[in-house]
């Protein structure tokens, strides 16, 4: 009897089985990261016919690069989610200065890449990548870090280990001209903090801090904007080129808000199906920042309907695996890393239908993807962890009936 069971656990079918049961954590989160991924491959193939036209390639050569990324993204996750949250948690603040130390070479001649006047990526060894989105994760698990170890007695302290590093990542980003992953990281790491219960006294002030720097920063930014030197040039070009016309009659002359609107128009109940988008054509960005304009006029409102529904569910889940948590640190993870990208994907599809100004921001695990994708493979991968972490610490504690 030893001798069979030995032989059928040494089965192919047995250590796939095996290979299966060790995908841990939160089986939700997990379905909906293939479910996305599937999702992200169909839509890809179907808009970047432009892209294409313009490169001289074919559409299938960027099915087969997304599909590259995808599974690189999910062995991410895999590796990520079987590492402990110990090394997560004692590495946090090491990984946050390495982050600010890449976003900082942003700005070095020969490694920076300027485009449309925001220097956002990074040369090195030949590979090309947006830093931002490395530092943006790697803040929350510092804030994470931080909240843990308790030492906010004062606002003094408070200021320097919390309010001063998150303040100087998001002018960074914002001098670089990711004005809007500035914002959508500095509103998170307020929404956590909230939840973490720092002081209401030091929110209050953070608030106050928080409102002067950003008047300061558009004086400047308008002051400059004519010398030989500006400073945030982006600034005054974001609130006249798209805040401004957003609230303006002019909205209707922006070419992508008018053709993504037309794509949301168009999508009915019927959807008109896979591959049969004609807005695809026209959007110079169909395959990222309107990504999910083609979800509509593609797969129709129940479509569009079921990526917010699956984007709320992570967030969902999230809560859930924060609540599970007896750790600060792990509390705090879970959710400022989920919520980093349900808000990110919310502010995408918000700026698609038209209810908010264009803002650039990519659709998280859908969007055609490079460092964005590879980033927020390790933030789910992280959370995963966590989640894997609280299963078992739950899974031995014994029921209260059991004697």
């Amino acid at each position: 009897m030893e001798e069979k069971e030995q032989e059928v656990d040494s089965s192919p079918l047995a250590t796939h089985y095996s290979f299966f049961k060790s995908f841990r954590g939160d089986k939700v989160i997990w379905r909906i990261i293939i479910a996305l991924s599937l999702v992200s491959l169909l839509v890809i193939y179907s808009s970047t016919s432009s892209l294409a036209y313009r490169a001289q390639s074919s559409a299938f050569m960027y099915f087969l690069k997304q599909f590259a990324f995808f599974v690189v993204s999910i062995l991410i996750i895999y590796a990520a989610h079987l590492i402990s949250i110990r090394w997560y948690r004692g590495l946090a603040k090491l990984v946050f200065f390495l982050s600010v130390g890449l976003l900082l070479l942003t700005f070095i001649s020969g490694i920076g890449v300027t485009f449309n006047e925001g220097t956002r990526w990074v040369k090195l060894f030949g590979v090309t990548f947006q830093p931002s989105e490395f530092t943006k994760f790697a803040l929350i698990l510092y804030v994470a870090k931080v909240v843990e170890e308790n030492n906010l007695g004062t606002f003094k302290n408070y200021f320097w280990h919390i309010l001063f590093p998150a303040g100087a990542v998001c002018l960074l980003l914002v001098y670089g001209g990711s004005t809007s992953v500035a914002l959508l990281l500095g509103s998170t790491i307020f929404i956590i903090l909230l939840v973490a219960k720092i002081r209401s006294s030091y929110l209050w002030k953070t608030v106050g801090i928080a409102l002067a720097v950003i008047a300061l920063v558009f004086t400047i930014s308008y002051a400059t904007k004519d010398t030989k030197y500006p400073v945030f040039p982006r600034v005054h070009k974001m609130v006249k080129e798209r805040v401004y016309p957003f609230f303006s009659s002019g909205n209707d002359d922006k070419f992508q808000t008018k053709h993504a609107s037309i794509a949301v128009a168009s999508g009915g109940l019927i959807p008109k199906g896979p591959g049969n988008s004609t807005q695809r054509h026209i959007l110079p960005n169909a395959y990222d920042d309107y990504v999910y304009a083609i979800i509509v006029e593609e797969y129709g409102i129940i479509g569009a309907i079921i990526i917010l529904l699956l984007y709320l569910i992570l967030l969902y889940r999230a809560v859930v695996v924060a609540r599970s948590c007896t750790r600060a640190f792990a509390m705090v993870s879970v959710l400022g890393l989920m919520s980093l990208i349900v808000f990110q994907a919310m502010l995408h599809m918000g700026v698609t239908v038209g209810i908010l100004p264009v803002t650039g921001q990519t659709l998280p695990f859908v969007s055609l993807g490079g460092s964005a994708l590879v980033t927020t493979a390790f933030a789910l991968g992280i959370i995963l962890s966590i989640s894997r972490a609280t299963e078992e610490r739950t899974s031995k504690i014994p029921m209260k009936n059991e004697k």
